[in-house]
């Protein structure tokens, strides 16, 4: 009886090894928020992991550009939403090992001993496997959901870049603005002192009344406001394209900001090859598309799953002296029941992914349409607004020519630059609206039209 113990604990011994040679090991990874705060607010454009990414994504040698491109790269790498949906597509692969791993067999070993019989052996031992074989579509099934899954979560990463490249993209646009903004408010500035300064004088001159006198300083004061709110729109445009970055404000400090794709888009061309790549080839819409794939593999598994997997159990028994070989055989009767639930639901589920794809489709119809219809009711705003600027640069070179040769006072002068200042302020306006509108149709279309310009 020794014997055939030793005998039997030698394979049980090396089934219970093989396992246990493969099997993975654990590694904590614990999260330190002290020093991922201390990490946060050191980070800076300055960094040498950080311009090491830069130089290998861009393949350049030398330092950066801060423009459009390489700042939404600064982006990807600082900000977390990347690296998340990454983790997401790696989440997504290993659930495809899942999928197509073959179910383990199952080991058990119920020794008895009975009291009443000592001969030959009072002994009854041995292990019995039970193998799992499922009806021949389920793997197929699993790895083509898991194989969906991985699609949507690929797309997944090329949407969240792109929606980074926006947030990019509005933040460079806002302090385009509000630089220029700034400059003009000062300008304005500048004027309204010079106005109120010649009144006042004409008013001790008595040339000119007390409330004339009060306009033209209401209106100096009004500019001093202006001027103080731009300055402080500035510094929260700052922040906002740091935030955008995942940067601390402070690491913006002195750069050099090429803004040259803001000054300079590229204008669009013919639209309607973009339109039609982008209903079928928008990252939302293939992600849309993979969804529905992964519902029409979850139909197939649940439709798998009606048909009864086997179980099938080969051991062997030493049976108080005799050497038994045993096979036993078990499956699920679907008497009362087919998996006709878990059908249904899936059946479901296909038709809601199949309408969310065309309303995925038509939610971008709708964006491209808007960002259309808005780029060209900006442009012709900012053709109008040009106009008048063009005008007022017309008045005022007359008002200078007058000036000089005594024709008009100093008012009249100062009156031409104020309206030439409203207008270069209205074609900012106009020429910001029209860049916005423009970025608004880029993100519909997934095609850049914001980048590095002219100098």
């Amino acid at each position: 009886m020794k014997e055939i113990s030793r005998r039997a604990a030698r394979p049980l011994a090396v089934l219970l090894a093989l396992p246990l040679a493969a099997c993975a090991t654990y590694r904590a990874r614990p999260i330190h928020p002290e020093r991922s705060a201390r990490a946060l607010v050191a980070r800076s454009l300055t960094d040498p992991r950080l311009l090491r990414f830069l130089a290998i994504e861009e393949r350049r040698a030398g330092p950066p550009r801060w423009n459009l491109q390489t700042l939404t790269l600064v982006a990807t790498y600082e900000r977390p939403e990347l690296p998340l949906a990454t983790a997401q597509f790696s989440e997504a692969k290993a659930a495809e090992i899942t999928a197509a791993e073959l179910p383990n067999p199952t080991l058990s070993f119920q020794p008895a001993y009975n009291t009443t019989t000592t001969t030959p052996s009072p002994w009854k031992v041995g292990p019995v496997v039970s193998l799992l074989i499922r009806s021949f579509w389920v793997r197929p099934a699993l790895i083509s959901r898991a194989r969906a899954q991985i699609e949507v979560a690929r797309v997944e990463i090329a949407v969240t870049a792109w929606q980074l490249r926006g947030n990019v993209r509005t933040g460079l646009l806002a302090l385009w603005s509000a630089q220029r903004s700034a400059k003009l408010s000062t300008r304005a500035l500048a004027v309204a002192n010079r106005y109120q300064g010649a009144v006042a004088q004409r008013y001790r001159a008595g040339m000119v009344s007390a409330s004339d006198l009060t306009t033209a300083t209401l209106a100096q004061e009004q500019a001093q406001l202006e001027a103080a709110a731009r300055e402080r729109t500035l510094q929260l445009t700052r922040t906002g394209l740091a935030t955008a970055l995942g940067l601390p404000v402070a690491a913006l400090h002195d750069v050099n900001l090429d803004l040259a794709g803001i000054s300079h888009p590229q204008r669009p061309g013919k639209l309607g090859p973009l339109i039609h790549a982008a209903l079928i080839k928008r990252p939302d819409v293939l992600a849309a598309l993979d969804r529905y794939r992964a519902s029409e593999a979850n139909l197939r598994l649940a439709v798998a799953r009606q048909y009864p997997s086997i179980d099938i159990g080969p051991g062997y028994h030493y049976d108080q002296g005799d050497n038994k070989f045993l096979l036993a055989v078990s499956l699920p009767l679907p008497i009362l029941n087919q998996n006709q639930g878990p059908i249904a639901q899936a059946r479901a589920a296909r038709r809601v992914a199949a309408a969310q794809f065309r309303a995925t489709q038509l939610r971008a119809l709708a964006e491209i349409e808007r960002a259309r219809t808005d780029w060209q009711a900006s442009s012709a705003e900012l053709a109008s607004a040009r106009q008048v600027r063009a005008s007022a640069v017309n008045v005022l070179s007359r008002r200078r020519i007058e000036f000089t040769a005594g024709q008009v006072g100093q008012l009249r002068l100062l009156g031409a630059e104020e309206v030439f200042v409203q207008a270069e302020q209205g074609a900012l306006a106009a020429s910001v609206h029209e860049r916005a509108a423009l970025g608004e149709l880029e993100a519909a279309l997934y095609h850049p039209f914001l980048i590095t310009g002219r100098r």
